[in-house]
């Protein structure tokens, strides 16, 4: 019990010292144009902190289907950079309802995810579940993308209109 404790209190050590390094309290929101057109190309690579080693993880949200809320998950990094698409890839893993995302795209401090129209949140999906889904994907996004305050959702086809919702084309769903 005592090395179990022991090690419990050496990991969260580490990710303090990493929450620490990742933060450098500089304000981001000064970009230039060409900076947010690179974006898609070119994501800060994260830090390890302070070289103690460490399993780094990743918070996104899923869906509790049976109490019909968000939960917070840790999921481990398996990869370097932290992307829009890496972030949904781990999003979607860990949902029960099969939901096809058909593009990704960032402009500006702006992200637009586009569904397929044959698959939820667009098919099949109560208003409660639906308004879940997205609220996983856009809080996922926006809580691990400094360079994005905005979440624009499509169907692939162009606006997004569900048995539930109808947003226009451009309409922002979500802001930080």
């Amino acid at each position: 019990m005592k090395k179990i404790m022991c090690f419990a209190c050496g990991v969260m050590m580490a990710l303090c010292l990493f929450g620490c390094s990742v933060w450098d309290g500089e304000d981001d929101m000064e970009l230039t144009p060409e900076e947010l057109e690179s974006v898609n190309h070119e994501v800060p690579k994260l830090s390890s902190g302070s070289g103690v080693s460490a399993i780094q993880t990743l918070q996104i949200y899923t869906v509790d289907s049976g109490e019909e809320q968000l939960v917070p998950l840790k999921v481990p990094l398996d990869a370097d950079r932290v992307t829009p698409e890496f972030i949904l890839d781990k999003v979607l893993e860990n949902m029960d309802e099969k939901i096809v995302v058909t593009e990704i795209n960032v402009e500006k401090s702006r992200i637009y995810v586009s569904f397929s129209e044959e698959s939820a949140p667009l098919k099949k999906c109560s208003e409660t579940f639906e308004t879940l889904i997205l609220d996983c994907i856009s809080n996922s996004l926006l809580d691990n993308l400094s360079y994005v305050d905005e979440v624009v959702f499509r169907a692939e086809k162009g606006a997004y209109h569900s048995e539930n919702y109808s947003f226009g084309l451009d309409e922002v769903y979500s802001t930080k």
